[in-house]
């Protein structure tokens, strides 16, 4: 497995550990509140770009949208109403796609 081939999922693995660890154990600093969005806004990004086949990927390719949308977090979630429903409900589907092409 080359790195620059599945970078975007290196990074989503990176990303779930990091949130996971600091959810957990409460660790409060802004640094991980600023480069977190940035994560997975990057992971998001290049696994959009990976996925070339929509039927096949579907659940990577909405897991990619959740990300990025995860990562602008920060500036839209007082501007849309209910915006951490819809991220929330879109990591439900995106986990099912992924779950069901297994």
């Amino acid at each position: 497995m080359k790195l620059s081939e599945n970078l975007g999922m290196v990074l989503l693995g990176v990303w779930l550990i990091l949130a996971g660890f600091f959810t957990l154990f409460h660790v409060d600093s802004s640094l991980i509140y600023q480069l977190l969005p940035l994560l997975a806004l990057f992971a998001g990004i290049l696994i959009l770009l990976r996925s070339t086949s929509i039927p096949k990927t579907l659940g990577m390719l909405i897991l990619g949208i959740f990300l990025i949308l995860k990562g602008c977090s920060s500036f839209l979630q007082d501007v849309i109403p209910y915006w951490n429903w819809i991220v929330n409900l879109l990591s439900i589907i995106a986990g099912v796609f992924i779950l069901i092409k297994r």
